[in-house]
């Protein structure tokens, strides 16, 4: 198993000489956007309480499942079991198995992405007119 870490940080350190890691630094544009693409599928291991992680949302418009830490907007963004995975949150036990559980299943993986492909948007107007319910009581 292989992984690519792509980004900069304090424990880049701690992962130098790790035969199975390569580190490719922080990246952007196409060289990002072909990383995203190319993975089997992408990990967002945050312990931050991120209200609508944009990383989470790129890797699923390119058709890449992620497996995410359940924390903050992170599981509002994945389907469980269609798109991705969650795991707890600072679970290095629970990230493990979903990784070993993700890799080991290459087809739940192809079928993770193919539903990432096929999940629609709202507009502009139809966000609009869900959030107006919300503050009208009707939702």
């Amino acid at each position: 198993m292989q992984f690519i870490f792509a980004g900069t940080g304090p424990l880049e350190e701690s992962i130098k000489g790790i035969a199975n890691i390569k580190n490719v630094g922080f990246q952007k544009g196409e060289a990002l956007e072909m990383l995203i693409r190319e993975a089997r599928f992408s990990i967002y291991p945050s312990e931050w309480y991120e209200n609508c992680p944009f990383s989470v949302m790129e890797s699923q418009m390119y058709g890449t499942p992620v497996l995410g830490a359940n924390i903050g907007g992170i599981p509002e963004l994945i389907q469980v079991g269609k798109t991705g995975e969650l795991f707890e949150s600072g679970n290095g036990k629970d990230l493990k198995s979903k990784i070993q559980k993700l890799w080991g299943e290459k087809e739940l993986c192809g079928q993770y992405s193919v539903n990432c492909k096929n999940i629609s948007f709202d507009t502009i107007d139809e966000y609009y007119e869900k959030i107006m319910k919300v503050y009208r009581g009707e939702a």
